[in-house]
């Protein structure tokens, strides 16, 4: 079975982290699981019931995320085109364009996987329902989908994965996911096994020191082109942002940045 969507990757597991698009900074819905699973259960009897919303979302809840399926592992939005033949009842609500833009980088990371990789990504997550699916903090393979395509593909090359083994990974919940396409760049040139490696963390921060240190100060004043325009992907200029603290870049200052990170891998993991 192909997967296209980290939102619904299975029959049984769907996200919901961004529903409604309207949360707190740092929200999470497992925090909540209890008092939810009530408000979940009534929504679904309210829709099968007929009822369907009438006005525009007040505050962080919205009436149509509930349960999708009878067993109450499956949350998602119940008004969403998919689980209505095709017809989109989000409008009453006031964000269905907010909705339909939303998007996170673990979806987009997902989104640029082959298929293997996502099934064997998915695989990991069978065992859970959507409250753990969904979270940042009790889902690894959430975290290292925030690392980036590269970094979460070469994680599903390891031998013998499995969820408690990247659970145990003591870097992968304490590296800024800017990090990723680093990465992403040192398994290029040495193999997934670095993935395994307990002391990454403290490793990538002495490279990324060294790395700065090699380019000296951040100028005052940003200048030239967006770094989204003039870099091959979203994750290596998500990486030079974090890295030099700067969104844009003159032409020839890219080959600079390049060359004094080849040069500062050369030493790594030292």
């Amino acid at each position: 079975m192909a997967i296209h969507s980290l939102c619904s990757p299975t029959p049984e597991l769907a996200c919901f982290a961004c529903c409604p698009p309207l949360r707190p900074p740092g929200y999470d819905h497992l925090d909540y699981r209890s008092s939810l699973t009530r408000l979940l259960s009534e929504n679904r009897g309210a829709f099968l019931a007929g009822h369907r919303p009438s006005r525009v979302i007040q505050g962080f809840w919205c009436p149509g995320l509930g349960f999708l399926d009878p067993a109450g592992r499956r949350v998602g939005c119940l008004l969403h085109p998919a689980a209505n033949q095709g017809r989109d009842l989000r409008g009453p609500t006031g964000y269905r364009d907010k909705c339909h833009r939303e998007s996170c980088a673990e979806a987009r990371a997902f989104d640029q996987l082959a298929q293997p990789p996502r099934t064997r990504l998915m695989e990991l997550c069978a065992a859970m329902d959507s409250f753990v699916f969904s979270s940042r903090r009790a889902n690894p393979v959430m975290r290292l989908l925030a690392l980036g395509p590269a970094t979460a593909a070469a994680a599903a090359e390891l031998p013998g994965l499995s969820l408690a083994e990247l659970t145990a990974w003591p870097w992968l919940s304490r590296v800024d996911p800017a990090l990723g396409w680093l990465i992403g760049r040192l398994v290029a040139e040495t193999g997934p096994e670095l993935l395994r490696r307990p002391e990454l963390h403290g490793d990538l921060q002495r490279l990324v020191h060294r790395l700065r240190r090699a380019l000296g100060p951040r100028p005052p004043l940003d200048q030239g082109q967006p770094l989204h325009q003039v870099m091959a992907d979203q994750w290596q200029a998500r990486f030079w942002r974090y890295v030099l603290k700067r969104n844009r870049a003159l032409a020839g200052q890219t080959q600079t940045w390049q060359a004094a990170l080849a040069a500062a891998c050369q030493h790594f993991p030292a």
